[in-house]
């Protein structure tokens, strides 16, 4: 069978329950018969969860699952989705044995075409981090594209990547397979069973309204697609979500079309080839998407719209260019189906941050199929054990702000999310649609000095400074243009003083008569410690693994100022009320409230002695204390951290004088050279000084032992802490990886992240992230590698296929008598 576009799959095909009632109560609830709720349902059933209830509101397959072209791959751009990727090839490889139905997964292999030498690069860095995780991959010769694929021109063709183990499968058949197995372990299976509304009782979960009726439950997982948004909405969650029109056609029979070829990505292009019974199948991934609310989908399964030929012309243009036998031959088939997208074009997966036992699986983002193995065993595990058990930092559904789940924002952002996927995966990209939504206090005054901006999780932020006032990106995975300017950035932090805005920053009060409880349970740090200090803390998930990590200073008996990385904001503020429920303590989320101005680098004392009249010495405020002081105009409270390793501070001004006080520094400091400075060279100071960055060297599956942040735990303070119990099982001494740091000795390469690092020969770990040290000289980062591998050893780290001689060292290369850690 190699049929797609099957609208006959459903749970007939194994099963006859149409008539069964529901029950009354189960332990979990998986909402979405496509292939990921199949899949979570069957590796939730094969761990021992079996007391399942698999819902559909129309049949298996029936919302996106069936039209999707069923392409399959080992490798990805990350080595967290690489893993995830190549379990799920793996796990194909065997379904129809196992579950006893004709999948039809062909083990073709996929090759990628690179126009460009951006695309070039972009490659070979996938075929390191393929490589890394051992999925076979070959780099194309002129003669063996051309012998791989007889129907496709070589003209244009900068260079092609091989992944020889990549195929496809039937998607639809492959959903029916999965929930089969399921079925077979126990889980029960109901169609044409309509959910209604999230039950929730308090912050849990209780169960949810069909209708048939209320089933109560223990724990609900939604994986129902582009539905999952306003499903989500019943019980006050938000899950950033929308539709957009995702087409591919099929041609007429072409002499060559066999199943043997591999399928052909043709990125630069925007569209992708497979073979489809004796024809071609084209899809598209076009950079301008047509975004479709929710009220425009047929809601009775199965849905299309109508062919949008105009739309595809383009695309169909550039295809036909490359293989001509599509112009002669014509297409007989062109399908036009929703799928979902999420506001960064990467997954929507987890416990949601309002209510607990409430998971998300969905916003795939046309990769369901791709993921549903991998997602399916790792969610599953999550649900059971509580913590993830794999690097969900890029795809928790945390990750995202609030206002990202409005629909103008993201109809507005969904035009360019469905092109992203094969878009250029450039470092540092930003994302041009749905932007200047959510600016901080100083963001005019910013622009009008030379900003380019960023954005994280919806929020604008300053990432460098032009000349003029509208300096731009441009991209590379070498040195862009603007990277003269970051190095001037990072040399005045060493040098001088530079003025960051930080105000990105989560920032919550914690306040009350057990303010201090909360406080202590969430960190692994002492919180009991005098007013106006700060301390550095982790925080820990049940398996030790982190969570997130930031300051907490003392603002009095029962008042914390909590501090955090600006893309865990909602996780942040999750994780404190659950812990404050029940507690005579209220969390307060004071992000929009306190804008924060960093004045950091050896002249900052200087600086804020000429805009304040208070005594800046070193016996006035100490490292790591705090306290409210006159400046410029008004008051703000100050805080004596760095994450740049120089002497500095951070200002918190309320949000309606914050222009007032930056003006002032900025006025008083052109004396002294002061400059402003984003984040990139925030990233570059941090990496050189081996400050650990949340997301990439510190994540849910790293306990601290291993972070080399065993200085964040006190074991012996009252009460004990989230984390502490599983903490106690770890030997420091024998830790699951080593966290060291990285230099390479040629100055010319710059590091992404995920390199595979070399010792005497051997791969022994991989970057973790990298910046380029401006005040080094060469690209810096930090690496996890294996616990035992002598340091003493030769290293190399491999860039972009080529291997480069490095220094590997315990401590940090850039460790001056300045400032030490942020906290």
């Amino acid at each position: 069978m190699d049929r797609l576009v099957d609208r006959t799959v459903s749970a007939n095909m194994f099963t006859d329950t149409s008539h069964d009632p529901l029950p009354t109560h189960v332990r979990t609830i998986v909402i979405g018969g496509g292939i990921i709720g199949a899949s979570i349902a069957y590796h939730l059933s094969v761990a021992g969860e079996n007391d399942t209830l698999l819902l559909e509101s129309n049949v298996l397959g029936s919302g996106t699952s069936w039209h999707a072209a069923g392409l399959v791959t080992g490798a990805r751009g990350t080595t967290t989705m690489t893993k995830l990727a190549k379990y799920g090839l793996d796990f194909y490889g065997q379904l129809e044995q196992m579950s006893g139905l004709d999948v039809s997964f062909q083990r073709c292999g996929s090759l990628s075409v690179a126009r460009t030498a951006g695309r070039v690069d972009e490659l070979l860095y996938a075929k390191d981090v393929a490589d890394q995780q051992g999925v076979r991959t070959e780099w194309l010769t002129e003669d063996r594209y051309k012998e791989l694929w007889p129907l496709a021109t070589y003209s244009g063709v900068a260079g092609a990547l091989l992944l020889p183990d990549d195929g496809h499968i039937n998607p639809g058949h492959a959903t029916v397979a999965l929930a089969k197995l399921a079925h077979s372990f126990g889980t029960q299976i109901r169609e044409n069973v309509a959910v209604l509304k999230i039950l929730r009782q308090g912050d849990l979960v209780v169960g949810v309204l069909t209708d048939q009726g209320i089933v109560h439950c223990d724990r609900v997982i939604l994986a129902c697609g582009l539905w999952t948004r306003d499903l989500a909405a019943t019980a006050g969650v938000k899950v950033p979500l929308y539709a957009a029109e995702h087409i591919h056609v099929r041609s007429a029979e072409i002499s060559g079309a066999v199943p043997e070829l591999p399928v052909y990505r043709d990125l630069d292009n925007s569209y992708y080839i497979r073979h489809e019974a004796g024809r071609l199948l084209v899809g598209a991934f076009e950079p301008d998407g047509l975004p479709r609310a929710l009220e425009e989908v047929p809601s009775n399964g199965f849905a299309e719209f109508e062919p949008e030929w105009e739309h595809f012309a383009p695309i169909r243009a550039k295809a036909e260019g490359v293989v001509p036998a599509l112009s002669s031959a014509g297409f007989d088939r062109f399908l036009n189906a929703p799928e979902s997208f999420t506001p960064d074009a990467n997954f929507a997966v987890g416990e949601t941050s309002e209510l607990s036992n409430l998971f998300v699986a969905a916003g795939f983002n046309s990769q369901g199929i791709i993921f549903a193995p991998g997602i399916g065993k790792e969610l599953a595990e999550w649900v059971i054990s509580g913590t993830p058990g794999f690097d969900s930092s890029s795809v928790d559904v945390q990750r995202f702000s609030g206002h990202q789940n409005n629909r103008k924002y993201l109809k507005a952002r969904t035009k360019e999310g469905l092109g992203r996927l094969y878009a250029m995966h450039w470092p540092n990209l930003q994302m041009e649609t749905g932007r200047n939504v959510r600016r901080t206090p100083l963001h005019g005054r910013l622009a009008e000095l030379g900003a380019c901006f960023g954005e994280v999780n919806g929020g604008e932020r300053a990432n460098w400074y032009g000349p003029g006032t509208s300096p731009t990106y441009d991209y590379s995975y070498g040195r862009p243009t603007w990277f003269d300017r970051v190095a001037e950035e990072h040399k005045a932090a060493r040098e001088g003083v530079v003025l960051f805005d930080l105000s990105p920053f989560a920032k919550f009060e914690v306040a009350g008569p057990d303010a201090l409880e909360v406080c202590q349970t969430a960190a692994t740090a002492d919180i009991d410690v005098e007013t106006d200090k700060a301390v550095y803390t982790l925080f820990l998930n049940e398996r030790a693994g982190i969570e997130l990590d930031g300051t907490i200073t003392r603002l009095g008996p029962d008042r914390f100022l909590v501090v955090t990385p600006s893309f865990t904001q909602q996780k942040t503020a999750a994780y404190l009320n659950r812990i404050a429920r029940g507690k005579a303590a209220v969390v307060f989320d004071c992000t929009a409230a306190l804008a924060t101005i960093g004045v950091m680098g050896p002249k900052s004392r200087e600086l804020l002695s000429r805009v304040s009249p208070e005594d800046w010495s070193d016996d006035a405020q100490k490292y790591t204390h705090g306290r409210t002081v006159e400046i410029a105009e008004g008051y703000a409270y100050s805080l004596r951290v760095s994450f740049v390793g120089e002497l500095g501070y951070e200002l918190y001004p309320s949000a309606d004088i914050a222009t007032n006080v930056l003006d002032a520094l900025w006025e008083a400091g052109q004396d002294l050279g002061v400059k402003l400075a984003g984040y990139h060279a925030l990233d570059s100071l941090r990496s050189e000084k081996g400050f650990r960055h949340l997301g990439h060297d510190i994540g849910p599956i790293d306990d601290p032992y291993s972070a080399g942040l065993r200085f964040t735990i006190s074991m012996d303070k009252p009460g004990g802490f989230v984390g502490k119990d599983a903490l106690l099982k770890l030997d420091p001494a024998a830790p699951a990886h080593r966290t060291v740091y990285v230099a390479l000795e040629d100055p010319e390469p710059v590091f992404v992240h995920d390199e595979t690092v070399y010792c005497n020969g051997q791969p022994v770990g991989r970057m973790t992230s990298g910046s380029y040290g401006h005040t080094l000289g060469s690209a810096v980062g930090i690496a996890a590698i294996e616990p035992d591998v002598d340091l003493s050893g030769d290293f190399e780290v491999r860039c972009k296929g080529r291997l480069y001689p490095a220094k590997v060292s315990r401590r940090p290369f850039y460790d001056p008598k300045g400032e030490r850690l942020r906290g």
